[in-house]
């Protein structure tokens, strides 16, 4: 029954539900804690560029340097081990106003307490939509298995996700963009981290090292009031093809 649920609802979000990759408009290591059913979360996701690239790209995307991207998410629980989102993305830069980028849906799954697993795990299912001169693809699908795991204070959480074009005039190879965020607890809900983000290029084959995208962050949260927490976080890019600079700030209100 658990199997089929997961299927039929993964169909309907393939089949009806507009949304758009990561594609740096959102820095998220997906954890395995999710809104418990008749909650909900709503975040706003936005960085700053101070440091990137100039070069704008049909294939690639807008230019990053001194740019704004922002992602406003909205999650509910649905099971007490499934959760739903949906996004709206922008874009904004000098000399380029303000854009509307795309929309993006996910389902994710998480496996539950009572089957006693050596480790958390999840999966995320994710697809994309973005207006032309955004994005690689038009149309894309990610999936990311959530491996995590706790020791004291401190816990790793593993995103290894693929992610392939989908529909006509896509690249339907599949990419692999791992990500990874390790957290140390300062309280309940402060913590400091490191979280990794990476686009490495196709599976059969990936790019050569310098084509590839690489950015460690430094982070740290915080809750201002009962209810509401923020996040800030320093990216550096390690390869020359990665924003050497990127800031990201993450609101959070939970009801």
């Amino acid at each position: 029954m658990l199997i089929r649920t997961i299927i039929g609802v993964t169909a309907l979000v393939l089949l009806a539900t507009p949304a758009l990759a990561q594609q740096g408009y959102e820095f998220e290591v997906y954890g395995t804690s999710i809104a418990a059913p008749g909650t909900g979360e709503l975040e706003l996701h936005t960085n700053f560029v101070p440091t990137g690239s100039r070069r704008f790209d049909d294939a690639e995307g807008r230019a990053t340097h001194r740019a704004f991207r922002s992602s406003l998410e909205l999650s509910t629980g649905i099971t007490s081990w499934l959760e739903g989102s949906l996004y709206a993305v922008g874009y904004a830069r000098s000399g380029a106003g303000v854009k509307y980028v795309g929309n993006r849906g996910r389902l994710t799954a998480i496996a539950p307490a009572s089957w006693n697993l050596p480790v958390k795990l999840g999966l995320s299912q994710e697809i994309g939509y973005a207006r032309s001169g955004f994005a690689e693809n038009r149309w894309a699908y990610e999936v990311t298995p959530i491996l995590g795991t706790d020791a004291g204070r401190f816990s790793l959480v593993v995103n290894p996700a693929f992610e392939r074009g989908i529909g006509a005039n896509s690249e339907h190879q599949w990419e692999f963009e791992p990500r990874a965020a390790l957290g140390y607890a300062l309280g309940e809900e402060e913590s400091l981290g490191l979280e990794y983000f990476s686009v490495m290029g196709p599976v059969e084959q990936f790019d050569p090292t310098s084509y590839q995208r690489h950015q460690l962050f430094a982070t740290g949260k915080l809750e201002l009031l009962s209810g509401i927490e923020a996040g800030l976080g320093v990216g550096r890019g390690l390869t020359s093809n990665s924003d050497r600079w990127v800031v990201s700030t993450k609101l959070e209100v939970t009801f």
